[in-house]
């Protein structure tokens, strides 16, 4: 090799390194940027009171306590001098748990079946035609404000039903699990079905075909050969819809109250605009509603990575 031929080697190479380090600079300053808010908020759960509003703040707790999460869990929260009118609403963090657990849980997984047929229709079947599949997410495309107060008015008229029973089921929907249960099967719904439309499309239609040869009806074939396929993008989807209904708030305020209380209501009880906040107690609730999250993402990486690259099926 010549000497200019080197040294233009030299001269790529360097750019590539600086290009490389620009890059992984920009993405651990983003990654940074994005950690922080999650890093302040579990610090300041092990803080005691006095260090909640310190100047300078502290970065690092000086006298680390369990009081917060202590506190949070035995519904005696201290006043400390701070946010007394905040612990004046009676709360119940198990009780908070149970409910966002089944109200997410079981709507996510309703959402999902339902989805996954329906995508599949629209996939396989060209079902409202060409333009329906773009067309499914005009749902989202409307504010959550604007359906909120509609949504208490029909809810609030469903109250009269509640002493009525059929087949020894209460028909209420407002403040119950089955009501907000069936509000967020509603709106996640047109996500799963997007969602899961990327990934059916994948599946080559020639393994159905050769399974109908073989003998095997519609939905055998769906259950048996098309559905394990897309295994991994149910996994993503079932943990992007079960997100959205964790985090959800405005709706979950509007419509329960106060026989159901799902955490982001929950934490919106430690506020009070006359005397500050409890911003320990409020950072434990914080901790305990990421947690969940954070440890199904882990237990379900290896899905999530096939998932969000469209899984390794190709046609």
């Amino acid at each position: 090799m010549s000497t200019d031929a080197k040294q233009a080697l030299q001269i790529a190479n360097r750019r590539r390194w600086r290009r490389t380090v620009v890059r992984h600079s920009i993405l651990i300053g983003w990654g940074l940027i994005i950690m922080f808010p999650i890093f302040w908020m579990i610090q300041t759960s092990f803080k005691d009171a006095h260090e909640w509003v310190t100047w300078p703040p502290h970065w690092v707790p000086q006298d680390p306590t369990l009081k917060n999460y202590e506190q949070i869990f035995t519904f005696d929260v201290q006043q400390s001098g701070v946010a007394r009118e905040a612990t004046e609403q009676p709360f119940n963090i198990w009780g908070a748990v149970a409910d966002s657990l089944i109200i997410c849980t079981t709507s996510a997984l309703i959402a999902l079946f339902m989805g996954a047929f329906l995508a599949y229709g629209i996939s396989r079947f060209n079902v409202g035609g060409g333009k329906f599949r773009h067309s499914v997410l005009i749902i989202r495309m409307i504010p959550p404000i604007v359906i909120a107060i509609p949504l208490l008015m029909y809810y609030a008229i469903m109250v009269p039903l509640a002493s009525e029973t059929v087949l020894g089921f209460r028909l209420s929907l407002f403040d119950t699990q089955f009501g907000m249960s069936l509000l967020y099967i509603t709106i996640t719904l047109p996500f799963v079905i997007w969602m899961m439309l990327s990934f059916i499309d994948e599946v080559p239609y020639t393994l159905e075909h050769a399974a109908r040869i073989m003998g095997a009806g519609r939905l055998y074939t769906l259950r048996r050969v098309v559905l394990p396929l897309v295994a991994s993008g149910m996994v993503v989807t079932f943990l992007f819809v079960f997100i959205l209904n964790w985090a959800e708030f405005l709706l979950s305020l509007t419509l329960t109250h106060p026989d159901v209380s799902t955490l982001p209501v929950l934490l919106n009880k430690f506020q009070s605009a006359s005397e500050g906040r409890l911003y320990g107690p409020q950072a434990a609730i914080g901790t305990v509603i990421t947690i969940p999250v954070v440890v199904l993402g882990v237990l379900i990486q290896k899905h999530l990575i096939k998932g969000f690259s469209f899984g390794t099926i190709r046609k």
